[in-house]
């Protein structure tokens, strides 16, 4: 799916970690150093007793709100991806919307494409702003995978807890945007959660094959698509699986000059927020040129994955 979207541009962003950090050593001591060596990750967060998942998202959508320089009362739909929420009903989304105090005409709704969450939600704010249904947007990406995690398991090692919120709006300049979506869910077993003892179930090897093939050529894909050259992209915001992964990827297309930012080694895989928390984790947003190239990329369960090429424009 094929979603082009003029003139949007990400005006805010905001994100939130847990209070608790745990090391290598304190979550799987075995492997501490092949974890810190290959999958590049030192530490990562968990949402403790003290805290829900929920303050942390609120925690990242009020800063992304704050630096958008809007009001919550201005938002026109609020798109949290996430397939770790704290209640099973109602949405995430709209106990946000209430927590801020969104209009009545802002609507709210939740979607679950694990690590690819957020491209996904983000390809569903593109398409209600391209028919009118309003200028202002909130994406966020948050995901408690601690909640779902056999500690037991050599691979409790991947995951951290987080969230991270962008504000999008469609400014009426003429900008690309374009964001393709993707799936194949023949080889769902690969990574999946079951109901019955709530814990994932990953084959790491599958799910390496899979992201360290499917994203280069989607990127590649999007972006002759676009007439652009991967090498023409500036800044790549992209899911933060492991070191080994990135690395891969980042060859396949071309080791591009500034690389891909990285914030796995303090946070883990946080899944959907993945995207959100880099980009903000980065800096970069009150540093990128007008004109430059903007590619965010992920990969998820199911298999699902996207990609989208964002041509930066300030107000």
């Amino acid at each position: 799916m094929l979603i082009n979207a003029n003139g949007l541009q990400v005006i805010g962003c905001g994100a939130s970690s847990p209070r608790n950090s745990y090391t290598n050593e304190e979550v799987f001591p075995e492997t501490a150093e092949w974890v810190t060596r290959i999958l590049g990750i030192s530490s990562r967060g968990f949402v403790s007793k003290e805290e829900t998942i929920i303050d942390l998202c609120l925690a990242a959508v009020e800063e992304a709100i704050r630096s958008s320089g809007i009001s919550s009362e201005m938002l026109d739909g609020i798109i949290v991806a996430t397939s770790t929420p704290e209640y099973i009903n109602p949405s995430t989304a709209a106990i946000i919307h209430g927590a801020i105090g969104a209009k009545e005409e802002c609507a709210a709704l939740d979607i679950q494409g694990v690590c690819a969450g957020f491209i996904y939600a983000l390809g569903i704010a593109a398409s209600l702003g391209s028919c009118g249904a309003g200028q202002y947007f909130l994406v966020i990406g948050m995901d408690q995978f601690s909640q779902i995690t056999d500690f037991e398991s050599r691979d409790s090692v991947f995951f951290g807890d987080g969230a991270g919120a962008v504000v999008v709006q469609f400014t009426g300049q003429d900008s690309l945007f374009a964001l393709e979506l993707k799936a194949d869910g023949e080889h769902w077993k690969d990574f999946y959660t079951s109901r019955l003892d709530g814990k994932f179930k990953m084959d790491s090897k599958a799910v390496s094959e899979s992201a360290t093939s499917r994203l280069p050529k989607a990127i590649h894909d999007l972006c002759k698509k676009n007439n652009i050259e991967v090498n023409q992209i500036d800044h790549f915001f992209t899911h933060q699986p492991s070191k080994a992964v990135l690395d891969k990827v980042e060859m396949a297309i071309g080791s591009p000059e500034n690389g891909f930012y990285r914030n796995l080694q303090h946070r883990g895989n946080t899944a959907s927020a993945s995207i959100p928390t880099v980009f903000y984790d980065s800096g970069m947003f009150s540093k990128i040129k007008d004109g430059d190239i903007v590619c965010f990329a992920a990969i998820g369960a199911g298999w699902v994955w996207g990609v989208a090429l964002l041509e930066w424009k300030r107000n």
